[in-house]
C-alpha cells in the first residue's frame, strides 16, 4: 500500500468531511473558494497542500473556511 508524501491534517479531512456532507467536489470547493475572493490563485495544486498542512493561513484558507461555514483550525 502506497503512503502519502504529506498527509492530511485535521483541517484537510475537516474540509473533506464538510464537502462529502454537503456531496460536493474540491472542484467545487475551488470555484467557490475563487468567487468568494476573486483575488486569489487556487487550483487542484494549491487546495492539496491546504488540505496537507503545507499552507496554514492567509486569504485562500479563510476563502475555504468561509465556503464551508468552517469556524477554526483543527490543527
Amino acid at each position: 500500500m502506497l503512503e502519502r508524501k504529506n498527509a492530511v491534517t485535521p483541517f484537510g479531512i475537516s474540509v473533506k468531511m464538510k464537502l462529502l456532507e454537503l456531496n460536493k467536489t474540491q472542484n467545487w470547493l475551488i470555484e467557490q473558494a475563487k468567487k468568494a475572493d476573486n483575488s486569489i490563485y487556487i487550483d487542484s495544486s494549491v487546495m492539496n497542500r491546504v488540505l496537507t498542512g503545507q499552507i496554514k493561513s492567509g486569504k485562500v484558507v479563510d476563502a475555504v473556511k468561509s465556503v464551508l461555514n468552517i469556524e477554526e483550525d483543527t490543527k
